[in-house]
């Protein structure tokens, strides 16, 4: 640069003006490509307007400006002011809304597209459609004179918003680095003496700038309506998950909930074994997600067997008493066949007896499959319980009465279900539940995430996978299970334990929930330092505050 200007002042066709003005034009053409480079890797809506317009003021020494944007309410449009800012005076800033007319500035250019250069607002020819509302300047002291308002255009011409330059601080051939807020101007002296119209080449310059700004808001825009999409199909999905099982309402909001603090507070964790763990915002995006989706799976396991609250189907526990009260009458039928034929009334009165005896055990019996059935916990002992059911017959001496031998009492299914430890689904049962997670993933690995949300499936995937390999549905160990997955699985249990009641279980009180959570991760089978940050942090206590759906992000 040093060079250039040497060669410059070496060249009798340039003056002071001229070098001072080519080296403000080399400076502007550098913020251009640092404004297209920022432009593009900005993605927070809120920041990229501020950055727009700053660049804007940096570039043309503008002491002020707005930045509008364009919205539609279906009948008419408007102009939001989103942002302002003024070197010389502090202002207060308030959005509004108003509506997009060829009175106003910003109206005009809003709606025409065209480009305004005005070296006074405060003289604008009347045959103009627009006008300068001076009401600004009297409430606040201030004199706007130049004024650069341009259009943001995007790839298709449409107009999207409106950055508008009030009174550039560079006279001719000042080089304008810092002018935009190194000078100030205090008085009416200073509007007068350091205010100038912009220059011409500002109007093409600024042009660039807001087409790169436009294109940079579109895209903003357009990555946020593909994640309203994206919390479309994910509330969509919930909604499916909990229509087909209500018990568990809310469940997938509240474990997304309580597994972002988690992460967050795992995110914050500066030492031990947790330290070199990290979750930023796309991480906790990912998360979110597959907690919202973690139990989509369930939408292909049969109704009957998620809302099964009792050890057996309604059906197979009434076939079953049904059974018992058929052996009454088979043991009734025996006993008056017997005292029919026995000519001795000791024998017929023995008869009468056993009857009585076996009756009253198959009316306790009836009884007793209630107890069983039920998921809760007794003081019986079910396999002892269960080998007297199976034991349960006609008599010996009455059987010989009846035209063939009777069925046994239980059969191999029902004394299974029945010896159920915890919970209310058999084998076979808990096998079709657990095939919800690679059902889920089936469903998830299909959805089209963007590179920075690829991982949502896997967390999903591996959300009911244990540290020591008892989990499924690949029986994943260790290191291997996903961090996000190792913070769902904390919180998932947590929510099934403590959540409000279900066809098959009380809810519990948070001391026995955190209790089965330090069994759980003392087995081996939850990670244990999570677990201590979960209960350390109180975030059981936010499925209480949790809504019943997951709302939009």
């Amino acid at each position: 640069m040093d060079d250039f200007v040497a060669s410059l002042s070496a060249d009798d066709r340039f003056d002071a003006n001229d070098i001072a003005e080519l080296i403000d034009a080399y400076q502007d053409q550098r913020h251009l490509i640092g404004i297209g480079r920022a432009l593009a890797s900005e993605k927070d809506p809120d920041r990229l307007i501020r950055l727009i317009l700053e660049a804007s003021m940096d570039i043309t020494g503008a002491d002020a400006g707005s930045i509008f944007l364009v919205e539609d309410d279906g009948e008419r449009h408007l102009l939001r002011f989103a942002w302002t800012r003024t070197h010389s005076r502090e202002l207060p800033y308030e959005e509004f809304v108003m509506p997009a007319d060829r009175r106003s500035i910003a109206g005009y250019v809003a709606l025409t597209g065209a480009t305004l250069n005005i070296p006074d607002v405060y003289d604008i020819d009347p045959a103009e459609p627009y006008v300068f509302n001076r009401g600004f300047d009297r409430d606040y002291g201030y004199r706007t004179r130049s004024m650069l308002v341009v259009p943001m255009r995007d790839h298709k011409g449409r107009v999207l918003g409106v950055v508008q330059l009030i009174n550039s601080k560079e006279a001719p051939g000042e080089d304008s680095d810092g002018a935009s807020d190194r000078v100030m101007l205090k008085d009416e002296a200073d509007f007068e003496r350091r205010v100038v119209p912009f220059k011409k080449r500002y109007e093409g310059l600024m042009e660039a700038v807001a087409a790169q700004a436009a294109i940079a808001l579109e895209n903003g825009r357009m990555v946020r309506r593909l994640r309203e999409q994206f919390d479309s199909l994910v509330a969509a999905s919930v909604a499916a998950i909990e229509a087909r099982d209500p018990a568990t309402r809310g469940h997938s909001e509240r474990v997304a909930r309580m597994a972002l603090a988690l992460a967050r507070a795992v995110h914050e964790t500066e030492e031990g074994p947790m330290a070199g763990i990290r979750f930023d915002a796309d991480a906790l995006t990912e998360l979110r997600y597959a907690c919202l989706l973690h139990d989509f799976g369930k939408v292909l396991v049969e109704g009957s067997i998620l809302l099964k609250a009792r050890k057996l189907m309604p059906r197979d526990e009434d076939y079953l008493k049904l059974r018992l009260r058929y052996f009454r009458r088979l043991v009734e039928l025996a006993e008056s066949r017997v005292a029919a034929r026995c000519a001795d009334p000791d024998e017929a009165a023995d008869a009468r007896a056993e009857a009585a005896v076996a009756v009253e055990s198959l009316l306790a019996a009836e009884e007793l499959v209630g107890i069983l059935a039920s998921p809760s916990p007794t003081a019986l002992d079910a396999d002892a319980e269960i080998a007297r059911l199976r034991s349960l017959t006609v008599p010996v001496a009455l059987s010989a009465a009846l035209d063939e031998a009777p069925p046994p009492v239980l059969t191999d299914e029902e004394a299974e279900s029945l010896s159920v430890r915890r919970g209310s689904l058999n084998r076979a049962e808990r096998k079709l539940v657990e095939a919800h997670a690679q059902y889920t993933y089936d469903f998830v690995s299909k959805i089209p995430w963007p590179p920075e949300l690829s991982r949502v499936p896997e967390l999903a995937w591996c959300h009911h996978e244990m540290l020591d390999g008892s989990g499924y549905p690949r029986g994943l160990s260790g290191d291997r299970i996903p961090a996000g997955s190792r913070v769902m699985a904390v919180c998932d249990v947590w929510d099934a334990l403590s959540a409000s009641d279900r066809p098959y279980k009380k809810a519990l009180p948070p001391e026995l929930c955190a209790r089965i959570l330090r069994e759980e991760a003392a087995a081996g089978r939850l990670d244990a330092e999570l677990v201590e940050l979960f209960l350390a942090r109180n975030l059981g206590a936010l499925v209480a505050s949790a809504p019943p759906v997951a709302p939009s992000r």
